[in-house]
């Protein structure tokens, strides 16, 4: 029997990338991790990555709903994770990271953020790595 992950929030990871937030859902505004960079880093100078939650609209976090954790990647290497308590206002985390382990050019930074009742949301970032 095939299982389909069409709307199953917990199948997979959650992306709202190429809306604008005038586009999304409320589901999508509450949950989609938002990411402050620099546009262009240096490979292997450290720079600042500051992932934010319930920026389009307010995510409750109270015990019964909240953000378990918020991760970043350049690309698919990982670069940090940060652990979340359920009692955090729409919360945000800065990592202090470099791309040492990525080729110069165009990359992806992303960002994972998981809702105990909603499963894991993405949201990303391009930069250009020198």
């Amino acid at each position: 029997m095939e299982m389909s992950c069409e709307n199953d929030l917990f199948c997979g990871v959650n992306n709202a990338s190429g809306k604008s937030p005038d586009e999304m859902t409320d589901l999508e505004k509450k949950h989609t991790p938002v990411i402050e960079a620099p546009d262009k880093v240096k490979a292997g100078e450290y720079f600042e990555v500051k992932v934010s939650t319930g920026v389009y609209m307010a995510h409750p976090n109270e015990y019964g709903h909240y953000f378990g954790w918020i991760e970043i990647y350049l690309d698919d290497t990982p670069l940090g994770r940060v652990e979340l308590q359920p009692v955090m206002s729409s919360p945000s985390v800065t990592f202090k990271v470099s791309a040492t382990h990525s080729h110069e050019g165009k990359r992806r930074l992303r960002a994972l953020a998981f809702c105990n009742l909603h499963g894991v949301w993405e949201g990303e970032k391009e930069i250009e790595v020198e």
